[in-house]
């Protein structure tokens, strides 16, 4: 949609066309002979198709940005589960929790499939309860790091998306 400019300057009255000219000002709309540029409301220069182009491409950038950013903390929320889970099952373990119980069951088959590796890492002769805390412990700080370590680096690309969403609306503005 274009905007029509307006001839009229400021403090022309309605019957002196050309009063503006008379007076030594030159009149709205150019500058040193040169047409201004249409403005939009609010005083602002209109902008183009470029600005449009920037300015998509910016959102888009900062969405990819978000959607990286909630990556991470999906990957630093599951990580945080399984060394939840690993501790739950060592806790139960440690305090003698009925093996036969399902719950009790199913929190020790989930943790044996995540810390299952880590099973004999260190042996204790004699204290298999002691064996099985800190080899599934280490599984536990394991995941933990490992976690963070990955979601950290999908943070970072997903601030640098972000940054460059903000750096470059401000630079429109």
């Amino acid at each position: 949609m274009r905007l029509r400019r307006e001839t009229r300057q400021q403090g022309e009255g309605e019957g002196a066309p050309g009063a503006g000219e008379a007076a030594g000002r030159e009149p709205a709309g150019t500058e040193r002979g040169r047409a201004a540029p249409a403005e939009a409301e609010g005083g602002r220069p209109r902008r183009g198709v470029a600005w449009r182009t920037r300015s998509a491409g910016a959102t888009a950038a900062g969405a990819v940005g978000s959607g990286f950013l909630f990556l991470a903390r999906l990957v630093m929320t599951a990580a945080s589960l399984i060394a939840l889970l690993i501790v739950l099952a060592i806790v139960l373990r440690d305090v003698d929790a009925n093996t036969s119980n399902s719950i009790v069951k199913g929190i020790h088959e989930g943790a044996n499939f995540f810390a299952g590796a880590f099973t004999g890492l260190i042996t204790f002769t004699g204290h298999p309860k002691r064996a099985i805390t800190v080899n599934w412990g280490i599984a536990a700080i394991v995941y933990l790091i490992v976690g963070a370590v990955i979601a950290g680096f999908i943070r970072r690309i997903g601030w640098s998306g972000v940054r460059m969403e903000r750096s470059r609306r401000a630079a429109l503005r």
